[in-house]
């Protein structure tokens, strides 16, 4: 499956994208970065291991040569390997922290 073909379908007609990339962690220890999307808002992964927590809202994630995309709520983790563009929608306003993750994470 080709994300940037099936993304336009779930857009509003004239919505532009926001995408952000998120800071390189300096060690494999540190901690969570928080953040906050807008509703609609869509961001980009980084191409490496990585564990997504959501601590507010819904969000949906979309990943590149995965049949199957996930909606996580509040409390739900998502965890990256690397080798898939991975694509994350705000279904509302939604706040969630990222933390570098172990070398052995999976795409839940």
């Amino acid at each position: 499956m080709n994300i940037a073909a099936i993304l336009p379908r779930f857009l509003p007609f004239g919505f532009q994208p926001w995408a952000a990339r998120l800071p390189e962690p300096t060690t494999e220890a540190a901690g969570p970065v928080q953040r906050t999307l807008p509703r609609r808002a869509v961001m980009a992964l980084e191409n490496r291991p990585l564990q997504l927590r959501v601590l507010r809202g819904w969000i949906w994630i979309t990943r590149d040569g995965c049949p199957v995309d996930l909606v996580l709520s509040a409390g739900e983790v998502f965890e990256q390997r690397p080798g898939a563009r991975v694509l994350v929608q705000a279904l509302e306003e939604v706040e969630f922290s990222i933390a570098a993750a172990g070398a052995s994470a999976q795409n839940a």
